[in-house]
């Protein structure tokens, strides 16, 4: 059979492919022979009818507008608020000295640009150590005997029933020298000062009279308050203490109606409470306050001190009923598991161990608590 010419033989196939007729990119692309000045009278004509009157915005919701800046009726002092001090009332006017503000040391060239005189460091020696804030207030002069607390009530409670009773009788006679004054109500809830040995024996001096069962000074009620206010903080630190046998002298001294009088004001009887509780350590409940209807039932109410109930192992060693069980002990207070090691004779070895391990033998010392135990249990 004869080879075909492979030229040939292409040649005579049929042809397949179909020409595909390609149009140009700017001749499939639509044009609109609509002037543009019709298209905004289309859009006016569609606004007039969706809106009454004139419609508002601009003609072109989607164009970018700028809008006007709102004018501020504030005072130019109001609207400079750069400089102003946001820290809270109480840090920006206490007295103590506050850590720094953290910052950041500069640079040796920003260094060098500021000072001139900058010789940097050539050794560890050389540097400056700085304290942690942990140890602020521990440094001298961030905390002194000024910023210790004070308590309001005296520390030494007095015990003495005579200079109990002196003391009742000052604070009741300064009490109504400020409620005849009409100011017994602003001064009730301020901090009254002790007063000098001069000031007690004019308190003392002062004579109680007695209108329907009510006690009302008779003499000299004015002057008590009075010097009790001019007193300047730094003239009076401490109180004036008196000794027993002197109060016995002052007691025998006074009539001993004053004790019977009256009090059924409520102010009264707080601002004789808190003077009490300032003198003599001793603070009233509120329950015996209401309750106590004279000064003697203060007195009283003020000595008697509330015993301590028995503890449930002291009843049972009273009764003496458990004790005589061979098989039962009573303990005053829990049995831990310390306890019962020393009562089998093991906590003395294991003291030693945890000593020569370095272990804390009770707590966990520099260790810390378990943190496993939380991560497992889902706590931390």
């Amino acid at each position: 059979m004869p080879r075909i010419p492979r030229v040939g033989a292409l040649a005579s196939l049929p042809s397949t492919v179909v020409p595909v007729n390609r149009v140009p990119f700017v001749a499939r692309v639509a044009f609109s022979t609509t002037p543009v000045h019709a298209a905004g009278r289309k859009a006016e004509w569609l606004r007039g009818k969706l809106w009454k009157g004139e419609a508002p915005g601009g003609d072109d919701p989607y164009q970018e507008r700028v809008e006007p800046e709102q004018a501020s009726n504030l005072p130019e002092e109001a609207l400079d608020l750069s400089n102003v001090d946001r820290r809270p009332y109480p840090v920006r006017t206490t007295r103590l000295v506050l850590p720094p503000s953290h910052s950041e040391a500069m640079t040796e060239k920003e260094v060098e640009s500021v000072d001139t005189e900058y010789t940097p460091a050539t050794s560890i020696d050389d540097l400056g150590e700085i304290s942690p804030v942990k140890t602020w207030w521990d440094q001298p002069g961030h905390w002194g005997e000024e910023s210790e607390f004070q308590g309001f009530g005296s520390a030494n409670r007095v015990e003495d029933q005579a200079v109990m009773e002196i003391y009742v009788r000052q604070a009741l006679v300064e009490s109504l020298s400020y409620q005849q004054r009409g100011l017994l109500e602003e001064y009730a809830v301020k901090k009254w000062p002790f007063g000098d040995r001069a000031h007690l024996d004019r308190t003392l001096s002062v004579g109680i009279r007695f209108k329907d069962g009510k006690p009302l000074l008779s003499t000299h009620w004015s002057v008590v308050t009075e010097k009790l206010k001019n007193v300047r903080p730094g003239e009076v630190e401490e109180k004036v203490e008196i000794s027993p046998e002197e109060a016995q002298q002052m007691v025998n001294a006074l009539d001993p109606s004053w004790k019977t009088a009256t009090l059924d004001d409520d102010h009264l009887k707080f601002a004789i409470r808190k003077r009490i509780y300032q003198l003599t350590g001793h603070f009233i409940p509120d329950v015996k306050v209401a309750a106590a209807r004279t000064p003697q039932e203060l007195i009283t109410v003020a000595l008697t001190f509330a015993k301590r109930g028995k503890k449930l192992a002291e009843v049972l060693e009273d009764q003496k009923a458990l004790f005589a069980l061979p098989n039962v002990k009573v303990h005053n207070r829990r049995v831990t598991p310390i306890d019962r090691e020393v009562a089998v004779g093991r906590w003395k070895i294991i003291e030693e161990e945890l000593q020569k391990r370095d272990l804390p033998v009770t707590g966990t010392g520099k260790y810390g608590k378990n943190k496993e135990r939380d991560w497992l249990t889902g706590k931390a």
